[in-house]
């Protein structure tokens, strides 16, 4: 079959003579001159007679609007001018439009010189709209037609709508459900954060095709479920019959894998036979645990050392087959009713969100689309569409490429097989990269494909240098379907323009290469280097290099053309806010300041925290918890001396919080902006903020928010109405409005995003992380979002072919990272940077496969082969190299291959020469007493050796012995439970909570959410002692979070606390080892409660003590506990709560009142185990605490002495 024509190039004599009406889809490559050609055939509309308010011109942002607008007003002033006054002009089209014009008759000249003269009279009525604009401005202005109320209220968003209407349902479903079918339903849906994550994914296609194909409804479903209680009944006789040979085969077979991992290890066999057992045994056949699925004959065989696989065959027959038989039923089973669970959970969340919507009579900001769409395949679709091309006859459709299902069904459906209009759709198909935002390529491509389409290239390149033209043309044919889709989007060379003046990098006078690409070197041992290292390497490398840049242009040796180079010539585009903040530190310790541009929204920045903390204090002045939270503000960065010291001080305390009562004052009576400025100067901000290492971001993101929080204030009613709005701001999206703002005006180097930069340039342009990718989450649960061989949108929610899908699920994951890779590559004026290498933790990784250098530069994969995964690595190290080198030779020296400049054993890099240099304050050589400090029970122990504990290793099983470990996890834990009201449904709890929480502790909110959940569920309901108490059965009236208390001390004899110590535990212990000190003693106790008439202390532990229940028992525990010096910890909370009750409780009696210690090692409690996993306790004998407390005592007699 033929393929489709190829394109006609497009250039200014055809731009001038084609004919307008009809459909043209324009592919303009980067820097060929997009926004150019729209504003010359805007301009040949108006000289043809067409006004402003008839041409349509969509964009997708609101600054591109302003920009089209200003470029179209001085193409048609600059137009005017030269037939006015019929001068010649450098510039080809108008050159050729006065040719063209003085060939014309005086009577049409003259006409044609008003039309320009009106149009910009006129401009102001101008149609250049985003297409949420044009939207909007379709459904307002035809109402009629278009069914929809003149006074609709816009939301900007309506995923609280949504995430309501979803958490009703699932309420519903809580309630109505018995636990069998409850229990069927959690397994299929996790918890209510992954069905929210699961209707976003459904929501953000258009009438996708959804896999598997369910007809059922629920309760079908519910009953087939049930049915599979006798085949399970059968199974569990079968296993009863022959559970020692089934035992013996598993303990014996020489073909199983004994990873550590799986249950077969013999560390976790007979824990996993007595799971099987307790299953089997039970009455509850169809709560079935997870792992059953490792008795089937699939897994035995997937799981088995691949030198061996398939050679016990007693693995493949039998029980085991039985087993897969049913656990392939279930498999089926539980992904129908996924399906139909989303399905009905959509289908009840749409119609109350309309509901309320329609009650409120308002529509969302996405809405304005899909409204029009709806009326112009309505009953009333046909006359709203005649309307609409009466009033735009023309229309332009700028970024073309970033259109989704919708968007281009609304401009289809208005211009498409009609006559007498006109449609232009220009775009680039190689720099869609918005996937991430609605972004649909795959409905460009379909677009293209239309028949009656007209298809023209723009190929000439007027921004970059002609060498670098050529360097980016031999990267991107350097193999067959650069980009993937051969059939839809190909690659054509581009020719830079010949009248462009030159602006080479010059060094010394003599050109340098345009493209250079690091070779990322192998380690020391000739294997593969670590991504750790790769990245510490070339941060080092890239800063060294534009210090080296920098400081040739300020000598004159390295210059752009005639002029020297300067910061501000020189961009690093990064993928993550982590790669551009490391970069912006190693160019801060050379000295070299730099700003960032991003993606990122100023709500999530660390002053949206401090400015809310601050207003939180002003809201509710009398709230002495918030003003001390205030106090700790980042914007005030106060430390703990300095807060101790204002809280101890009567008057330091009354002046803080006159000043909060004041600027409470100053909100209420003269508004947000007027407490601000005030807040600005009466707290120092500004003076404060100007010591910090990134002052100038600091006080731009405050700025941005005040301005931000003032437009708000004039629509919210009231402070708590502003504050909720300011607390949502940090969930949602980033917008125009909130996206950071650039801090500085100065010539300075600039980090920015991709994404960001796209439609920008730079002279200088490092893009030294493209050998990294982020492979799309293709796991067996996961769900897919794809495209069908005709382009058509799928999802996959646990199909038989979700294995395949996984495939062209990364498939589309690499074809949007090669377009991102061109769009970082097509940034540059003069110079680009790349690193290329095999990185792999030491062996041949197969990630070159997966990126999108791998597959550019290397060119070992066909694309048809993606389909079905064929992955590929390098057989020998020195294949990257001799692959790299190929390519340079062949293009003609604009590509040059240089090793990853690097200094050996990890030695820094020599900084630039002709740097002024670093400013460091002068050294402090006074002797300064320290016997004085603020202590804790972590200060106390800091040296101890707190040696890992023999657990087994991870199981990768459970996963909430395999949930991460380490300090960022704990403090997470802490927060989470602090939250929590015990009594409540903790998964709705859990939705609101983690999104906000994750993140803010390095976590990926989408990675543990139901992780988190089902933790928070399970330990709610596990037992902590033998009475069965658990915390579920705390009210918030009985508990006390996060009890913080200070003993004053004069001066602590740490001889005599390590023999009180070792007297109560004997001599093996570990003693203190710190020196005497005096002052504080501080700490904070998790959890107070009372149960029965006594107070209890609880402390979280989230250690990772082993990944079996076994490494958690209660002699595991008192070892750790005895290692980690937790007795002292428990030991000095114990004395805190007794102080406490003392002062708080009438009659209070240590023997009556005080109930004891848990400290509970949350990983392994399970409600199925009562307490005998996790649970520590101990109720310190009064003698002890008595001792304890002498000891942690200040004489009377010294004080008074002070």
């Amino acid at each position: 079959m033929n393929g489709p024509a190829p394109p006609v190039v497009l250039d200014a004599e055809l731009t001038l003579k084609l004919p307008l009406n009809g459909v043209k889809l324009i592919e303009a490559s980067a820097g060929t001159g997009k926004t150019y050609t729209i504003t010359n055939l805007y301009l040949r509309h108006i000289i043809e007679g067409r006004s402003p308010a008839e041409i349509l011109v969509v964009t997708f942002t609101n600054a591109a609007t302003e920009e089209l607008r200003g470029r179209i007003r001085s193409r048609i002033h600059d137009a005017m001018q030269l037939l006015s006054l019929q001068a010649q002009n450098s510039d080809e089209f108008l050159s050729s439009l006065l040719t063209l014009w003085q060939n014309l008759d005086s009577g049409t000249q003259q006409q044609q010189i008003k039309r320009l003269q009106l149009a910009l009279r006129c401009m102001d009525e101008a149609a250049i709209f985003t297409i949420h604009g044009f939207c909007q401005r379709a459904l307002t202005d035809h109402a009629l037609s278009s069914g929809q109320p003149f006074d609709a209220i816009l939301l900007n968003d309506d995923l609280a709508l949504w995430e309501s209407a979803l958490k009703d349902w699932w309420r519903l479903q809580s309630y109505e459900l018995n636990p069998i079918d409850w229990h069927l339903f959690q397994s299929c849906l996790g918890s209510l954060p992954n069905l929210l994550a699961a209707q976003a994914s459904l929501r953000a296609e258009y009438e996708p095709t959804l896999l598997p194909n369910v007809n059922e409804d629920l309760p079908a479903l519910f009953q087939s479920w049930r049915q599979l209680e006798g085949q399970l009944a059968g199974l569990a006789v079968a296993w009863q019959d022959n559970k020692e040979e089934i035992q013996e085969l598993l303990l014996n077979s020489k073909a199983l894998s004994r990873s550590k991992k799986l249950p077969y290890h013999k560390d976790n066999l007979f824990e996993y036979f007595d799971l099987c057992n307790n299953y089997f045994d039970s009455d509850r056949l169809l709560v079935i645990p997870d792992s059953l699925h490792y008795l089937g004959s699939t897994a035995l065989l997937r799981e088995s050392t691949p030198a061996k696989r398939g050679s016990d065959p007693e693995l493949e027959k039998g029980f085991f087959v039985h087993a897969q038989h049913i656990l392939d039923d279930i498999d089926v089973l539980r992904s129908r009713f996924r399906v139909r669970a989303l399905l009905e959970a959509s289908s009840f969340a749409r119609d109350q969100v309309r509901s309320v919507k329609q009650q409120s009579r308002s529509i969302a900001f996405q809405d304005q689309l899909s409204l029009l769409y709806e009326a112009l395949n309505g009953a009333t679709g046909q006359a709203l569409g005649q309307q609409l091309r009466s009033r735009f006859p023309v229309a332009m459709i700028d970024e073309f490429q970033d259109t989704d299902a919708i968007q281009y069904g609304i401009f289809k459906n208005l211009y498409l097989h009609q006559e007498n209009i006109s449609l232009t759709l220009i775009g680039d198909p190689k720099q869609a990269i918005y996937s991430f935002r609605g972004g649909d390529i795959y409905t460009y491509i379909k677009a293209k494909q239309e028949p009656s389409v007209e298809h023209y290239s723009l190929l000439t390149n007027w921004r970059s240098e002609a060498s670098l033209v050529n360097a980016v043309n031999k990267i991107f044919t350097h193999r067959a379907a650069p980009f993937i889709y051969a059939d839809a989007i190909d690659y054509l060379s581009v020719a830079s323009a010949l009248n462009k003046p030159p602006q080479p990098l010059l060094q010394d006078g003599s050109t340098v290469t345009p493209l250079t690409i690091w070779s990322i070197p192998q380690n020391q041992h000739g294997k593969t280097e670590s991504k750790k290292q790769v990245y510490r390497w070339i941060n080092e490398a890239t800063a060294n290099e534009i210090a080296r840049l920098i400081a040739g242009g300020r000598d004159n040796s390295i210059t752009l053309g005639s002029r020297p180079l300067v910061s501000g010539d020189i961009a690093i585009l990064v993928r993550t806010a982590m790669e551009g903040n490391n970069l912006r530190a190693a160019l801060s310790a050379r000295g070299i300041s730099a700003v960032t541009i991003g993606k990122d929204k100023v709500f999530g920045s660390v002053e949206a925290q401090g400015l809310y903390d601050l207003l939180l204090a002003i809201n509710q002045f009398s709230d002495r918890q918030l003003l001390h939270t205030s106090l700790a503000s980042p914007l005030l960065s106060l430390n703990y001396l300095q807060i101790a010291s204002i809280n101890d001080d009567e008057n330091a305390w009354q002046d803080w919080c006159e000043k909060i009562r004041d600027l409470h004052q100053v909100w209420l009576q003269k508004g947000f902006i007027a407490m601000f400025q005030q807040l600005l100067q009466v707290l120092e901000i500004a003076e404060r903020i100007a010591g910090s290492e990134f002052a100038e971001r600091s006080l731009t993101n405050l700025l941005h928010l005040a301005e931000l929080c003032q437009q708000q204030s004039r629509v919210s009613a009231g402070f708590d109405s502003l504050l909720a709005w300011y607390r949502n701001q940090v969930n949602e999206p980033a917008t125009d409005a909130t996206e950071l703002r650039l801090e500085s005006d100065e010539d300075l180097v600039k980090i920015v995003t991709i994404h960001k930069a796209k439609g920008l340039e730079y002279s200088v342009v490092f893009a030294p992380f493209l050998w990294t990718c982020r492979p799309a989450d293709v796991k067996p649960d996961s769900i897919l979002r794809f495209h069908d061989a005709q382009y058509n949108p799928v999802i996959d929610l646990g199909s038989d072919q979700h294995a395949q899908h996984s495939f062209i699920t990364e498939k589309e994951r690499l074809a949007e990272d090669i377009r991102l890779a061109y769009v970082a590559i097509t940034r540059a004026r003069a110079r680009v940077y790349l690193a290329w290498g095999d990185v792999g933790d030491g062996k041949m990784s197969g990630r070159p496969a997966k990126t999108a250098l791998g597959y550019l530069l290397h060119a070992r994969q066909n694309p048809d082969d993606l389909d079905c995964n064929l992955p590929w690595a390098f057989d020998h190290a020195d294949d990257v190299g001799r692959d790299l080198y190929a390519l340079a030779e062949a293009s003609e020296e604009s590509i040059e291959i240089i090793p990853l400049p690097q200094t050996a054993d990890g030695q820094n890099f020599d900084v630039a020469v002709g740097l002024e240099p670093i400013l460091e304050a002068a050294s402090l050589n006074a002797v300064l007493a320290n016997n004085w400090r603020i202590s804790s029970f972590s200060g106390l122990t800091r040296d101890i050796h707190q040696a890992a504990h023999g657990g087994s290793a991870r199981s990768g099983e459970d996963s909430i012995l395999d949930f991460p470990a380490g300090s960022h996890v704990g403090l997470l834990l802490h927060e989470v439970l602090e939250h929590l009201d015990f009594q409540q449904d903790i998964q709705i709890q859990c939705a609101d909570l983690l999104p906000r929480l994750t993140p803010r502790f390095g976590l990926d909110s989408n990675d543990y959410t139901n992780t988190l959940s089902g933790w928070m569920e399970t330990l709610m309901h596990s037992p902590i002692n033998e009475t069965g108490l658990t915390l579920s059965a705390l009210s918030t009236k009985q508990r006390l979070n996060e009890l913080a208390f200070d003993f004053a001390l004069d001066e602590l004899d740490i001889g005599k606390l390590n023999a009180f110590l070792q007297g109560i535990a004997g001599p093996a212990l570990a003693p203190v080892t710190v020196n005497n000190f005096s002052g504080l003693i501080t700490g904070v106790i998790d959890l107070v409660f009372e149960h029965h008439g006594k107070y209890y202390l609880a402390d979280y532990k989230s250690n990772f003590l082993g990944a079996s229940l076994q490494d958690y028992t209660a002699d595991k525990l008192q070892a750790a506990i005895y290692d980690r010096r937790y007795d002292l910890q428990y030991l000095l909370y114990s004395v805190a709560l007794h102080r406490y009750l003392t002062q708080r409780l009438p009659g209070y009696a240590y023997e009556h009142h005080f109930g004891g210690v848990y400290y509970l090692f949350i990983r392994a409690m399970r409600p199925q185990h009562g307490s005998r996993y996790g649970v520590f306790f101990d109720l310190p004998d009064y003698g002890v605490l008595q001792q304890l407390d002498l000891l942690m005592s200040t004489s009377t007699a010294r004080r008074g002495e002070q």
